[in-house]
């Protein structure tokens, strides 16, 4: 049951230290629209199918260690969004698997971590 004092999820919002480069990357990857880049905010819109935007906050010290959270995308053709992945300055990680279940740890050009899974047909 939802009342008014129940958060409602707005954005995802992701780490960065160049908003430029970053604000690329998931445009670019997430075929997004950049909406606005205003010092420290990069806000992307969210598209129609989708129900969470992506917004970029730079901040001062670098990445450590492991992301404690991070996002989940699907895939219809994950090598192809592998490639895209490192064509656009972002890295991979390890292969995975669980039970039928394929995805790749990527990480973007600061180095967070995201997983990308093959779409499974339902």
């Amino acid at each position: 049951m939802s009342d008014d004092a129940t958060p409602l999820m707005i954005a995802a919002t992701i780490d960065v230290s160049d908003l430029e480069l970053a604000a690329q990357f998931y445009s670019n990857l997430l075929d997004l629209e950049v909406r606005g880049i205003i010092d420290p905010f990069a806000f992307l819109s969210a598209a129609e199918d989708r129900k969470v935007a992506i917004w970029l906050q730079k901040v001062p010290e670098e990445k450590a260690g492991k992301n404690r959270c991070h996002l989940d995308f699907v895939s219809n053709d994950l090598e192809t969004t592998e490639r895209r992945v490192t064509e656009l300055g972002g890295s991979l990680g390890d292969r995975q698997t669980w039970q039928d279940h394929k995805w790749r740890t990527c990480r973007d050009p600061d180095g967070n971590e995201f997983d990308v899974m093959q779409a499974q047909n339902v």
